[in-house]
């Protein structure tokens, strides 16, 4: 996984966010965000809406890890977090 991940530039002004997935560090323009809709987790596509929220890379290898390891209700901080709905870009485009 780290081949696809861009390394942030030291003394950027870009925040850094923490995938739930592979664990790595990057911009956060790079990851897409996660938030609880009930015990619903879905995709903030516009990173605006409130509450926690958990960053993901948009790849189908770090959806897996994450769902593999239960990081989304970890992230969240909420143990009965369903992520069953989450969908990710395949490299064509598609969600998967």
């Amino acid at each position: 996984m780290s081949a696809d991940v861009a390394v942030p530039v030291p003394g950027s002004s870009e925040p850094v966010r923490t995938c739930i997935g592979c664990r790595g560090k990057d911009a956060r323009s790079a990851l897409m965000r996660l938030v609880l809709d009930g015990d619903h987790v879905i995709v903030d596509e516009a990173a605006t809406r409130p509450g926690r929220g958990a960053w993901l890379h948009p790849h189908s290898d770090c959806l897996a890890l994450a769902m593999r390891r239960k990081a989304f209700g970890r992230a969240l901080r909420s143990p009965g977090a369903d992520p069953s709905g989450v969908t990710v870009p395949d490299r064509n485009g598609t969600a998967l």
